[in-house]
């Protein structure tokens, strides 16, 4: 009977994890290569994970940009998002090689508190955040997912948080439909977000209908991300 029960309790022990994985649903996940002027510069991997529902819904995206050249400079960036409006809760940022950099902020009560820390010292930084905000930080395509997801197919004015800058900034971006994108050979459907940030460079994304980023590209700098293998 002592052994019977040992075994029960293992085995109810062995399901809980089981149970976590099975709440965890991934939203979008796998990788973008880095293009200047049509030259690969780099790769951008990431996952989007979501757990949760409602007011208890907890989104962690995760990325590693790693960039050719720049002595191979890698950014490790981690964002969390909670609640039913998915609002940012949390944002970490790490720059290895070249111009090392480490940024580890919060919201609450609508300001972003920030630690950067850098080879030439620490700082603390503290800026607005306006409801319905999203954090797309330099250089990571993935965060565009989020801006996706917050204009719908709509489009409208947002407010962009921008960590590596220390600033928020409002971006009007416009929606087009029907457009389409080619990865791996095939056509995928997509709709294009035009988004204008105010006092900042234009960025075209397209997203298709579960708004995993397929494509961005920024005209001004003739960067372009662009997904290695379709969602």
């Amino acid at each position: 009977m002592h052994i019977r029960r040992m075994l029960t309790i293992a085995g109810a022990a062995l399901l809980v994890p089981l149970a976590l994985r099975a709440q965890t649903a991934t939203l979008d996940e796998g990788s973008f290569r880095l293009l200047v002027d049509g030259r690969e510069v780099g790769t951008e991997t990431f996952s989007i994970r979501k757990s949760g529902e409602g007011d208890r819904a907890v989104v962690i995206a995760q990325g590693r940009v790693v960039l050719a050249a720049d002595g191979g400079e890698q950014v490790v960036s981690s964002l969390q998002l909670s609640g039913s409006a998915l609002r940012p809760a949390a944002y970490d940022l790490q720059v290895q090689g070249g111009d090392a950099e480490r940024i580890a902020g919060r919201v609450v009560g609508g300001r972003f508190s920030a630690r950067i820390v850098r080879p030439s010292g620490e700082q603390m930084r503290e800026y607005l955040v306006s409801d319905g905000a999203v954090i797309a930080d330099e250089g990571v395509a993935h965060h565009y997912f989020f801006l996706a997801q917050r204009v719908g197919t709509e489009g409208g004015r947002v407010p962009l948080v921008i960590p590596r800058s220390s600033r928020q900034v409002w971006a009007n971006v416009s929606v087009t439909d029907g457009q389409s994108v080619q990865i791996g050979g095939r056509s995928l459907p997509a709709r294009r977000l035009d988004v204008q940030p105010q006092g900042g460079a234009a960025a075209q994304v397209w997203v298709d209908s579960q708004n995993r980023v397929l494509r961005v590209a920024i005209p001004s700098s003739s960067f372009v991300a662009e997904r290695t293998a379709a969602p």
